[in-house]
């Protein structure tokens, strides 16, 4: 587990108490990841100016899904793993489907190791929040995942919405957990 992993959700537990109600920890999240954004001069840059780029290519016919369909591996796991804390080999990504020129879809998969479990119980112990860990894992991840719409809203100026379709968390015989989340993405 990093340094900055533990900055991260000792700062989310904070601010937000891991609760999604009026939308809480989507803006814990959200502000999070515009501070690494800033934080992180080298890479976000290159993130945005890639995406940017690209869009050229998918401009003319306002095929948002496509693009990100065509560069989910290199968009989301620059964004998970970079902008926000979670470890690169820990986080898979699978079945990415554009049906349409608005419409994504793709499966988020990530194994919390048992260090960072252990942090989030000592957060909630710390910080007296009486949630399970599982569902703070499942929140953070999901949420995190989420706070990506405002940014693809920035670049193609378009509103576009993350949303949970299933949300999935099976402990392992370790004691690690597995989140599996499927999000559907749409232009509103």
């Amino acid at each position: 587990m990093s340094v900055r992993f533990k900055n991260f959700i000792y700062r989310i537990g904070r601010e937000s108490g891991f609760k999604p109600l009026k939308n809480k920890l989507l803006i814990a999240l959200s502000d999070y990841a515009q501070k690494e954004s800033e934080n992180s001069r080298k890479n976000y840059p290159r993130l945005m100016k890639s995406m940017t780029k690209n869009w050229v290519r998918y401009k003319e016919r306002s095929q948002i899904a496509y693009l990100l369909n065509d560069n989910h591996e290199e968009i989301f796991n620059f964004y998970l793993t970079t902008v926000f804390p979670f470890q690169k080999n820990n986080l898979k990504l699978e079945d990415s489907e554009a049906p349409t020129p608005v419409d994504f879809k793709l499966k988020y998969i990530y194994k919390f190791a048992l260090n960072e479990i252990q942090l989030i119980k000592e957060v909630l112990n710390e910080l007296n929040l009486h949630e399970k860990p599982e569902n703070v894992l499942k929140r953070v991840f999901l949420f995190s995942i989420i706070s990506f719409g405002p940014l693809v809203e920035d670049i193609f100026q378009r509103p576009y919405a993350f949303q949970a379709a299933t949300i999935q968390a099976d402990e392992s015989e370790n004691g690690e957990w597995i989140v599996i989340i499927s999000i559907a993405a749409r232009e509103q």
